[in-house]
């Protein structure tokens, strides 16, 4: 059977890591290993210019990034982006890869950036208010860059600030003295109530968004290769889906075997000696020791080692395998555990 053909669009959206691979049949393993290999060598790509996967870029790094005059790593530097800057992004373009998994460089206002610490955001201020909300409240992602949530409506004193697609439990509303409508969060940031964000900032995540992908089918499994930094779901011997990944690193490697699905949460705070993660999206755990495929907003550089364990991929991408793999998660449920063995298979290899 011939290999899959990728468009030079598609080639460069791998690259990027932003989206994610749906195939549709025949897809066989042998295509699948040939995909594995191709996407290794996805650094070597065409050096046209190609549409940004979002509008928007949020400097990601806590130190600054360059911007260059052309897409590579000595060009003349023209400036420097700081921490949650905000840069329009104009096009997508193969250059010089500063490591061999990612040579993507998005073009903007003044210049080129490596894409590995810019993530692709919206600004989509959102119309839609519930003022009256039941228990146990719906799930929203934030819908802009960032939103800044307060312990009080209105507060002078930002508490956090909480980034593009995590994601949350919306649990009342209220206006305040100037008539804006302020949601308060749970989950995700707090176990009880929690701090509030202006409405306008954060989209309502409807049931069916959520709901499962081929739910009881009774031959799901999820292979992660990490050599190649790819993780793709089968249905029996069919590859349904696929995603690049960025993986434990050699300090702290994701552990190799056959496990099952543990568990799976809408959302996950994060906390670590060396991070604080609120919002994390769609965490589908197979480990006890709490390793997941989970949503990744801090980098956006897949297809190499990157972190504490847990396996990193799109948010995008942590949503499809939170619907597709089993125990279904019901809508209201911040927390679904799978019956002994009923939990979809994940091979690491």
């Amino acid at each position: 059977m011939k290999s899959p053909k990728v468009t030079r669009r598609e080639f460069l959206q791998l690259g990027i890591g932003a989206t994610t691979a749906l195939f549709s049949p025949p897809f066989l393993p042998d295509d699948a290993a040939i995909l594995q290999k191709w996407m290794q060598k996805r650094a070597v790509a065409p050096s046209h210019a190609e549409p940004p996967p979002a509008t928007l870029g949020r400097i990601i790094s806590w130190y600054q990034q360059a911007v260059r005059r052309e897409p590579a790593l000595k060009a003349p530097l023209v400036t420097w982006k700081s921490h949650d800057a905000v840069i329009p992004l104009y096009s997508a373009v193969a250059g010089e890869a500063p490591w061999p998994t990612n040579a993507i460089w998005y073009q903007t206002d003044e210049g080129y950036i490596h894409s590995g610490f810019v993530q692709p955001v919206e600004n989509n201020r959102q119309a839609e208010v519930i003022p009256e909300i039941s228990k146990p409240g719906f799930w929203v992602e934030i819908s802009v860059p960032y939103a800044e949530s307060r312990q009080q409506p209105a507060s002078r004193y930002v508490q956090r600030r909480l980034y593009y697609q995590t994601v949350y439990r919306v649990i009342a509303a209220t206006q305040d003295e100037a008539g804006e409508w302020w949601y308060r969060l749970q989950d995700g940031i707090t176990w009880s109530p929690g701090p509030y964000v202006p409405a306008w900032s954060v989209r309502r995540i409807p049931p069916a968004e959520i709901a499962p992908i081929s739910p009881g089918h009774p031959d799901k499994w999820i292979q992660i290769s990490i050599p190649n930094q790819i993780l793709t779901c089968f249905e029996g011997n069919q590859p349904v889906f696929s995603t690049p990944v960025a993986s434990g690193t050699y300090k702290t490697p994701t552990p190799l075997g056959e496990f099952r699905i543990l568990y799976k949460r809408h959302t996950r705070r994060m906390v670590g000696e060396d991070y604080d993660l609120a919002g994390v999206p769609f965490p589908t755990y197979f480990t006890r020791s709490g390793v997941a495929i989970h949503g990744t907003y801090w980098h956006n550089d897949y297809g190499r080692r990157y972190s504490h364990g847990c396996l990193n991929v799109p948010s995008r991408a942590a949503m499809w395998v939170f619907r597709w793999a089993e125990p279904q998660a019901p809508y209201e449920e911040e927390t679904v555990l799978a019956a002994p063995n009923t939990g979809t298979r994940v091979v690491v290899i």
